[in-house]
């Protein structure tokens, strides 16, 4: 089973929806080490490692990117008429 954790600055902590309120948190990246509005664990326990939007942002348009490069290119196709 895949555990969340979410930090939300000046609100708390929920963890798989369970919300525990505390207006000490403070959301942490560990990505780009900024204090930042909200962050969310990526590891499949819950703990440890914690990513904020933009740092999440960044890795799945350069999943997408990655894909797309990848892809056997077709050719183009010159001789085709359209009409």
């Amino acid at each position: 089973m895949v555990e969340i954790e979410v930090h939300v600055t000046g609100l708390g902590e929920v963890r798989n929806e369970v919300p525990a309120p505390d207006d000490t948190t403070v959301a942490h990246c560990s990505f780009c080490d900024r204090d930042v509005d909200a962050v969310a664990s990526v590891t499949p326990a819950g703990t440890g490692i914690f990513a904020c939007k933009d740092c999440l942002r960044i890795r799945l348009e350069a999943m997408t990117v990655g894909a797309y490069l990848l892809k056997p290119k077709k050719a183009l196709p010159w001789g085709k008429l359209t009409s």
